[in-house]
């Protein structure tokens, strides 16, 4: 077996940039050109974040777009598969051939930060060998392992408020030890940013809280 080059890997699963096809459930509220400047400073606040974490950065992205700065600074690769499960799967058992650990995030929530994100890597490296960051929806915003664990992605219904219940009943039939990290919300539709209500998190995507907020 080749030695592993890394210990840490973390994937970025995202939307192409495309204007069409990101964050369709913020509309009406926002118009198509305020969901792709959402959407863009969504992914660009977790490549500069994560440029300071103990881990290597990788961006699996839906279909192949003209990258926008500073997403063409980080390696990409593109999702495979004909369902969210299998996306995941294919992305976790790529990245686990050359790393001992890996996690997965999506680019919906603004709340995690690069604390969270070291500290799921500890887990993994200390007591558990699957962890789940709850999503407030009922999912999940991060899920990570140090071996591939199939039976997470296969007979889920996805899109349902039961898709973190269903993963970690699937993970415990499969015997792995669980850690859950505290609960963030996962910005899905406009709903969510309002239940945030805090600039200073917009702020961080260069996006006007005035412009996105409706006041109260």
């Amino acid at each position: 077996m080749p030695m592993r080059q890394q210990q840490n890997s973390l994937i970025l699963m995202t939307r192409a940039p495309l204007i069409t096809r990101v964050k369709s459930r913020l509309a009406p509220e926002l118009n198509q050109r305020q969901r792709l400047q959402f959407h863009r400073a969504s992914v660009n606040r977790l490549v500069q974040l994560t440029a300071h974490g103990s881990f290597s950065l990788r961006i699996y992205q839906s279909s192949h777009s003209r990258l926008p700065s500073p997403y063409a600074r980080s390696a990409y690769e593109l999702q495979q598969g004909h369902d969210l499960g299998q996306r995941m799967q294919q992305a976790i058992e790529q990245e686990l051939r050359h790393s001992q650990r890996v996690l997965l995030i999506g680019s919906d929530c603004l709340e995690i930060g690069l604390d969270s994100i070291e500290k799921a890597f500890e887990s993994l490296q200390h007591r558990s060998s699957v962890v789940f960051t709850p999503a407030n929806d009922g999912g999940y915003v991060l899920v990570g392992m140090r071996q591939a664990c199939p039976a997470l992605f296969t007979q889920i219904q996805w899109g349902c408020s039961s898709v973190l219940e269903q993963s970690v009943k699937r993970a415990r039939q499969a015997g792995r030890k669980i850690a859950l990290m505290p609960s963030l919300i996962d910005v899905d539709d406009y709903a969510d940013i309002e239940q945030l209500r805090q600039p200073s998190i917009l702020s961080t995507l260069n996006l006007s809280a005035r412009a996105i907020l409706k006041p109260l």
